[in-house]
């Protein structure tokens, strides 16, 4: 029985989860691009069959985006439900968090580059 309910309690836990991911792609413009992009990314991976060292890179870069997406989410809408009053101490944290997505994207640009950028070359010059 104790089994039983320890699995119902995980499975809620995941479930709560689920639905922070499928409310970010619904609510949040931002988490739904990265995400389509992500797709698109991992497309073009298949496509040009990277190995697996380019892969652990490339899926980490999106799953850095993607993750901090999510908490830069949570961040705001914890704050924006709490007061819609400007208050320095949450803008510093709105901000940073913002600001951990853009560096998440940026590392995402700079491994795209490197992976993509070479076979992109040699499928368009060469």
């Amino acid at each position: 029985m104790e089994d039983k309910k320890r699995h119902y309690k995980l499975l809620k836990k995941f479930g709560y989860a689920l639905n922070g991911i499928r409310l970010a792609i619904t609510k949040n413009t931002s988490f739904a691009i990265h995400l389509i992009i992500s797709f698109l990314i991992c497309f073009l991976s298949i496509y040009f069959n990277i190995n697996t060292l380019e892969l652990m890179f490339i899926l980490s870069a999106i799953f850095s985006v993607l993750i901090t997406e999510l908490i830069n989410t949570a961040i705001e809408e914890s704050i924006n439900g709490y007061t819609k009053e400007f208050k320095r101490v949450f803008m510093i944290s709105k901000d940073s968090a913002a600001g951990a997505v853009l560096l998440a994207s940026f590392y995402s640009v700079i491994i795209g580059i490197i992976v993509f950028g070479p076979k992109f070359y040699v499928l368009f010059f060469e």
